[in-house]
């Protein structure tokens, strides 16, 4: 399932300096992707905006804008989709876990799932 979407928001804030911006400086399309609908895989494509930072005192001159509940820096799967395969990762890891994973309609490779795990925090000792 392939939805296309842009944000509509007028100002969007720097990550750096928390300073709002309307000042737009590109557009370009992003793909993220969602938890499945039916068993079928979810395939959002954002377009979303970069932003000049008005505070000259700020070292992040150009931004992009962040979806909440959506995206995040640098990501390619949606935050629900992130929390629910690092929870099939701890539970399963490896190849069930990709099993687990494809049958619920988010294929992942097993290196991935092991890289989840991986990328988590120590628990604190007690």
């Amino acid at each position: 399932m392939l939805i296309a979407a842009r944000t509509v928001a007028a100002k969007a804030s720097c990550p750096e300096c928390g300073l709002p911006s309307a000042r737009v400086h590109s557009r370009y399309r992003r793909t993220v992707w969602d938890l499945a609908t039916c068993g079928r895989p979810v395939k959002v494509e954002l377009e979303v905006r970069r932003f000049f930072c008005g505070e000259p005192s700020c070292d992040r001159k150009i931004f992009t804008e962040q979806v909440d509940g959506l995206t995040q820096r640098h990501a390619r799967r949606s935050t629900d989709l992130r929390a629910l395969l690092t929870s099939i990762a701890i539970a399963l890891a490896g190849r069930a876990g990709a099993r687990m994973a494809c049958l619920i309609g988010a294929p992942i490779s097993r290196s991935t799932l092991l890289r989840m795990v991986r990328a988590l925090p120590d628990p604190e000792v007690g």
